[in-house]
């Protein structure tokens, strides 16, 4: 069990600056199988939280079990606040506005956060102490073969995300400055409460070596399903330009050589290899950075090279799958409501 620093001392890398009170904030739902994981590794940080403050958003499974227990035996405060049905971004809101102390560390449920996270976080946030939200790293678990190539697949820049909400450390100001996280999306609520910081001209800072780990979907079905939501959300979060208009432009370019091959049929080879082209990018990005001596080896393997496309494939399909949500779904209640005359749409 961690305790709290009292003086500056040198670990690894970390040179401690005086303490701080920092409340950690968890938004979950249906954790049982990692919330374990995630309050033990918040319990082993070698600079401990103040307190852990968790929002349940309507568990159906053991989540507040768990957490209970952890209540019972943890030398650090745990707060469960059961809210019924809330989305990340509501959890995240009601966890920060109960939490006793001004500087907020964010993290969430499936997230692996290493005994320095915190550590290192608050050491960022002494080097730079203008800012007032310093970002963290996320990456992703690449555990198995097909993680590994999900990874791949969708994580830019070798898997290294940031900012990432899940390893980040705020004052309450900005927070407050941001106007909050929006309440009624399932994702892409951080991507919006990133924009948000920005437009509100709060300081920011980096700290890439708050690096915590992520969990990917194990399997074909549930990418699906995930991606299916993220791409309905998104639409519904307006941030369509950054990511479905994308995906169509793609999709048109790939129908051009099919339809010419109507009339000239070797044209249409090219739809295959723009989508080999296509795998065989993410393919060297992530090695040339993650592990460059594997780089030819792994471009040249039909087993990465099928792999990443079916992925690719799969993720495209949930997109447009998204969208078609969207349309007959979301579209639908929010002309209801402007047709009612209730502009508040959401």
């Amino acid at each position: 069990m961690a305790s709290d620093l009292s003086q500056s001392a040198p670990l690894g890398n970390v040179a401690y600056p005086p303490p701080i009170p920092v409340s950690v904030i968890i938004p979950v739902k249906d954790e049982a199988a990692t919330i374990g994981a995630v309050l033990q590794g918040l319990l082993e940080q070698t600079y401990a939280p103040s307190e852990i403050v968790i929002t349940d958003g309507g568990s159906r499974d053991r989540t507040c079990e768990i957490i209970r227990g952890f209540q019972a035996s943890s030398t650090v405060p745990i707060t469960l606040i059961e809210a019924g049905h809330a989305l990340p971004g509501r959890g995240r809101n009601l966890a920060i506005a109960q939490a006793r102390h001004d500087w907020i560390a964010t993290i969430d449920g499936g997230i692996r956060p290493p005994p320095q996270w915190l550590a290192e976080l608050v050491a960022a946030s002494q080097r730079h102490r203008e800012a007032e939200i310093v970002y963290g790293v996320g990456k992703p678990a690449t555990d198995t073969y097909f993680t590994e190539c999900a990874a791949i697949t969708y994580t830019p820049n070798g898997g290294h995300l940031s900012p990432f909400i899940a390893s980040a450390l705020m004052h309450r100001s900005a927070w407050a400055q941001a106007g909050g996280f929006r309440e009624d999306l399932r994702s892409a609520e951080d991507l919006l409460f990133f924009r948000a910081v920005k437009a509100a001209g709060v300081i920011e800072a980096k700290c890439d070596t708050a690096v915590v780990t992520w969990e990917l979907q194990s399997g074909l079905s549930g990418t699906f399903r995930r991606f299916a939501v993220y791409s309905r959300n998104n639409l519904r979060a307006g941030l369509a330009r950054d990511w479905q208009f994308n995906v169509a432009r793609f999709y048109l370019l790939l129908a051009v050589p099919l339809i010419a091959g109507l009339w000239i049929w070797p044209i249409a080879l090219l739809t295959p290899l723009i989508l080999l082209l296509r795998t065989e990018k993410r393919i060297f990005i992530w090695f040339r950075i993650n592990s460059p001596k594997r780089v030819w080896r792994e471009l040249l393997s039909p087993s990465r090279v099928f792999t990443v496309t079916l992925i690719h494939l799969v993720i495209d399909a949930a997109t447009f799958y998204g969208v078609w949500q969207w349309l007959n779904h979301d579209r639908v209640i929010r002309a209801k409501y402007v047709r009612d005359g209730n502009h508040a749409a959401e």
